[in-house]
């Protein structure tokens, strides 16, 4: 079997989880339309997901699925592959945030050097 990979992730990978969150999707009784009225997450994202054609979705996207689907943040970003254990190392938690900066259009981590440089500057 072939596999394909985009964005860092193997579409194997993307499809088992897109598999579970049609899983926790289903047993709380939801349409992938309701789900998209309650976690401001689109349908047809939703529904690439799912189908595991948009890979492993962001820790921001899993935050706003969470409630809805009556699962811990913590368990989707575990599931995900952001975390390997709720036991976390630094060296993870770090490698997790700078995968997800990586991801981050350029704009955007121009924002988010700004805001690190402002901390830092108001430390000193």
């Amino acid at each position: 079997m072939d596999i394909i990979i985009f964005q860092g992730v193997n579409y194997v990978e993307a499809k088992a989880f897109g598999e579970y969150l049609r899983q926790l999707r289903k047993a709380k009784k939801l349409t992938i339309r309701q789900l998209d009225l309650y976690s401001s997450v689109s349908n047809s994202y939703i529904s690439q997901m799912e189908r595991g054609e948009r890979g492993i979705p962001s820790p921001e996207i899993l935050n706003k699925l969470s409630k809805p689907l009556g699962v811990e943040y913590e368990e989707l970003m575990e599931r995900a592959g952001y975390i390997h254990n709720k036991n976390t190392t630094n060296d993870q938690a770090r490698d997790a945030v700078l995968e997800e900066y990586n991801r981050l259009p350029p704009t955007e981590k121009k924002l988010v050097d700004d805001m690190i440089k402002a901390l830092l500057a108001k430390r000193q």
